[in-house]
């Protein structure tokens, strides 16, 4: 299944993806006033078929990293056996079967940890829905917000993406100066 899909970063960062043709930074990612992108499904590279929605996380990470200008990057994706989030299987679901999986595994896995963050705790549950997936055979996901908004979650991006290119570039304290 081949799609394309976009990802909102900052303009340096812009620069090295379509040079080195690969995204090094993970998701997780602490922003501005307190808002917080987390990789709720493991570690992999998180797009989206929206570029309205790609433009918003360009403006977090150029804003973040104190860079004027953001970038949206448009690429080619491939799945071969992607695991599908909708209406009728939802990440609740996921999850609950995933960490259901995991304590058959390992029933001292999740005592509570004193101390943790919800972030830390959602990268650890995240970490055991993509274990849980690639032990299923799936490559990532497609995840059906609703009809027009769907977010790719790519657990392969060296066999699953190409093409990484400048789609539109644009200046953050234009924006804020608008608002």
């Amino acid at each position: 299944m081949k799609r394309t899909a976009y990802r909102g970063v900052s303009f340096q960062e812009a620069q090295e993806v379509v040079k080195n043709q690969r995204y090094d930074r993970t998701e997780s990612r602490e922003f501005q006033n307190g808002v917080t992108a987390r990789s709720s499904f493991g570690q992999g590279l998180y797009l989206v078929n929206d570029q309205e929605l790609a433009a918003k996380y360009a403006f977090c990470h150029a804003e973040v990293e104190n860079e004027e200008q953001a970038v949206i990057l448009k690429q080619k994706i491939h799945l071969e056996h992607p695991f599908i989030l909708n209406y009728k299987y939802s990440e609740t679901r996921l999850r609950k079967e995933a960490l259901n999986w995991k304590l058959d595994q390992l029933p001292a896995l999740y005592q509570t940890a004193t101390g943790e963050t919800p972030l830390e705790t959602s990268r650890k549950v995240g970490e055991v829905i993509k274990e849980y997936l690639l032990t299923h055979s799936y490559d990532g996901i497609i995840y059906h917000l609703n009809d027009e908004l769907i977010y790719y979650v790519l657990y392969h991006q060296e066999k699953q993406v190409e093409a990484i290119e400048f789609d539109f570039v644009f200046n953050i304290n234009v924006l804020k100066n608008e608002m």
